[in-house]
């Protein structure tokens, strides 16, 4: 469960969307306190779960699928690691964007391809080694970075609210905050951003 979205979600908001929200664990939360959650999944396995969960699915890929079957307009959109495994995240981005409300909020979580273990791969391996999770994750289409994400946003018609840097392990948020922050973009591994629909 990734508590750290929840601090994210509008406490006023009444229809939240989730895309890729897999089995619904973290979704289920925001259900029991009384907000519609539509769940966007693609495996039907997950599906299921969410569902039992108490999420409305909308089942199949996220590029293809109509959000706004739901019946009415979003006042938040959830991207929780899903925008990296797409092959357009802008058109969904934007597509999706059309059926939430004025003012309301998306929340996107993406690993950070410009941490320093891409680099030490790339630039001194010369060689990139792809594992099952994580930022090189075997199925991740697209490369994530702060200007990449904050550019699909704004094309999308989103202006941005929060922007963080997550930096997982104990050592290297001490090492970055000894650095004062200075290279915080290249030792976190996610990005987290917010915004607000113009």
């Amino acid at each position: 469960m990734r508590h750290s979205l929840f601090e994210h979600v509008p406490k006023t908001a009444k229809c939240v969307l989730s895309v890729g929200c897999a089995n619904g664990i973290t979704e289920a939360e925001l259900v029991k306190q009384g907000m519609k959650v539509v769940g966007v999944e693609i495996n039907p396995e997950a599906a299921e779960i969410a569902r039992q969960r108490g999420l409305i699915i909308l089942e199949g890929d996220a590029s293809e699928i109509d959000v706004s079957v739901a019946g009415e307009l979003y006042d938040c959109i959830i991207y929780g690691d899903v925008l990296e495994h797409l092959p357009d995240p802008l058109s969904v981005l934007q597509r999706h964007v059309t059926s939430l409300k004025k003012n309301g909020t998306v929340i996107v979580f993406v690993p950070n391809f410009r941490h320093y273990s891409v680099f030490w791969q790339l630039f001194v391996r010369g060689h990139i080694k792809y594992v099952d999770a994580g930022i090189l994750d075997r199925t991740h289409l697209r490369i994530t970075t702060r200007k990449m994400v904050l550019e699909w946003l704004e094309l999308a018609g989103v202006r941005l609210s929060i922007f963080k840097y997550c930096i997982s392990g104990r050592r290297n948020r001490l090492v970055s905050t000894v650095l004062l922050g200075m290279f915080r973009e290249f030792m976190a591994t996610q990005i987290v951003v917010v915004g607000r629909k113009i």
